[in-house]
């Protein structure tokens, strides 16, 4: 201990011996420490205040928003673009549910304004039914009007109504140029309805080799029945050295595409252990299930049959 340090103690002890002993409370005389506040009656409170300071906002009426505002105004101004993209956020429900009469009633005005696109979607609510009426050759009509104005789906769309006689009398050879003019636009369904054209002479003079190409193309930019119709030509070696395992595979791809026969030719393979594929009905079964679910009647039937058959022992 330093001089400076033993100086301080020797203070600290005269300065206790002239306070006198220091007397303690008993213990029963203890102040008892302040109580603490419950913690969940309190945040219960504090939510229930953010609650009701949040009402006003909650229960305020939805306002459009700014951007809708924004379209409304300028559609209101002749923009016909503004039109067509505020019906088409109709249609979707951009700002709530969908308005399938508000939109075709906006897509229609983008229409007669030129707005290609606005006819191809306003022909789509048409078609599906979505506006309350079927009007069937009206949805063609519009069909035709976005093939003119360049959009390829309509083009596409056309030329299957033409195909099959919706709204209009069967016109086959309308119907190929209509899927040539889609092709060319670069539309993978155009060319994939022209292949099968050109494959079984519709409307066009038969060209395998071309049919072959043309499936590829479309199957190659996404087009399911493309891919089938590629593994049709690839599995039969029709225009094309044959190739039964990219065959299936090309299958397998339209069949999860969506498309029908892709499902459907799956299932026929598997139940006939063809193609290099080994007999499967298990797996059979799960293909025609699926080409069943997107409206395939003879898949339906063969779906029926396998739980008709009885369960071997």
């Amino acid at each position: 201990m330093t001089v400076a340090e033993s100086s301080e103690a020797s203070q600290s002890d005269a300065e206790a011996k002239a306070r006198g002993p220091v007397r303690r409370a008993p213990p029963s005389r203890l102040s008892a420490p302040p109580a603490r506040k419950p913690v969940v009656p309190f945040l219960l409170g504090a939510a229930l205040g953010a609650l009701v300071g949040a009402l006003p906002f909650i229960l305020r009426p939805k306002q459009e928003s700014s951007l809708s505002a924004e379209l409304g105004a300028r559609c209101e101004r002749g923009d016909r673009v503004a039109c067509r993209q505020l019906g088409m956020a109709h249609q979707v429900g951009f700002d709530g549910p969908p308005d399938p009469k508000k939109a075709a009633e906006l897509l229609e005005r983008a229409c007669n304004g030129g707005e290609a696109l606005a006819c191809l979607r306003l022909a789509d609510l048409f078609e599906g039914g979505k506006t309350g009426k079927v009007d069937a050759p009206r949805t063609t009509a519009l069909y035709e009007r976005a093939c003119d104005g360049g959009e390829r789906d309509g083009c596409a769309s056309a030329g299957l109504r033409f195909e099959k006689g919706a709204g209009v009398a069967k016109d086959a050879a309308k119907a190929a140029t209509l899927y040539q003019r889609g092709c060319d636009l670069g539309g993978a369904r155009a060319c994939g309805a022209l292949g099968m054209a050109k494959f079984v002479g519709m409307g066009t003079e038969q060209n395998v080799e071309l049919a072959v190409s043309l499936f590829q193309k479309a199957c190659d930019a996404g087009d399911a029945e493309g891919c089938h119709g590629y593994g049709r030509m690839l599995l039969g070696g029709r225009g094309v050295p044959q190739d039964e395992a990219k065959a299936t595979q090309l299958f397998d791809r339209a069949c999860e595409g969506g498309s029908v026969m892709g499902c459907r030719a799956l299932g026929l393979l598997y139940v006939d252990g063809k193609a290099g594929l080994s007999a499967d009905a298990a797996r059979a079964k799960t293909y025609f299930e699926r080409a069943c679910a997107l409206g395939d009647a003879v898949s339906c039937e063969r779906v029926e049959r396998a739980n008709a058959r009885p369960r071997e022992p």
